[in-house]
């Protein structure tokens, strides 16, 4: 069984504010505005803190190959001690490819493309499914991107279901959980349910400050909640994150 402990996102000014860290058996929601730059957490400190992690992607949002890339998803096991089995590092279950029902080998993971991803029932058996055959004693992080772009063919009240039955799947299995939210795309209605059901809510906006656009990130929900105050990050040229 996994031991439930406080990951460090190895950010530290946001450590701080959620007390030490993130539980790892949490559902986070990144809810972002349109044009911030957000950060990847899993290209952080997280994984480094589990044995043998396997990192779980659901894509809406980009073709396989791309999303890929973007999420640099392979790198992130390239590092000294950090504990891995064979060539399982990923999975990408793929929404957004328009193909039949297919299981492809890649290096490093496996590629599930799903049928009919706007169907929650089918999306749903298909996580369930995945999860159930790295077995309960595996660490797993999800990173699912992005409810917003699942909602183009889904109504907000089928993913409110959805979002229910996918979290309790998350906390039977004690993993942790990043979801991807646009808030803008939402009814207020929505976005506060959305809110209930994680269990930390990241927000990621942009502000004006002396003539810039300042990309912040602020903690407006967790289970060890100290500080809400705004935390400012440039993005540098190399893609480094630089906070003030």
């Amino acid at each position: 069984m996994i031991d439930i402990k406080k990951i460090r996102t190895g950010i530290h000014a946001l450590d701080e504010r959620l007390g030490g860290g993130i539980l790892s058996n949490s559902i986070v929601l990144l809810s972002i505005q349109t044009g911030v730059t957000l950060i990847k957490f899993t290209q952080w400190n997280v994984p480094k803190q589990m044995d043998d992690p396997h990192i779980i992607l659901v894509n809406f949002a980009l073709p396989a190959v791309e999303f890929l890339e973007r999420s640099n998803v392979k790198s992130i096991f390239r590092v000294e001690n950090t504990k891995i089995q064979g060539d399982s590092l990923f999975t990408l279950i793929d929404c957004f490819t328009e193909t039949g029902e297919e299981v492809v080998k890649i290096d490093g993971g496996t590629i599930h493309q799903v049928r009919y991803p706007f169907d929650p029932d089918k999306l749903y058996s298909t996580m369930r499914k995945v999860r159930e055959d790295l077995g309960e004693n595996r660490s797993v992080i999800w990173v699912f991107h992005s409810l917003t772009d699942m909602s183009i063919g889904v109504s907000e009240q089928e993913l409110i279901k959805f979002c229910r039955k996918a979290f309790r799947l998350h906390k039977s299995y004690r993993d942790l959980a990043f979801y991807i939210l646009n808030w803008e795309a939402h009814e207020k209605r929505f976005r506060s349910t959305i809110n209930q059901l994680a269990d930390v809510v990241i927000e990621f906006k942009v502000e004006e400050r002396q003539d810039k656009l300042k990309n912040y990130l602020q903690v407006i929900k967790g289970v060890f909640l100290i500080d809400t105050r705004k935390l400012y990050y440039d993005a540098g040229g190399n893609g480094e994150i630089i906070f003030y």
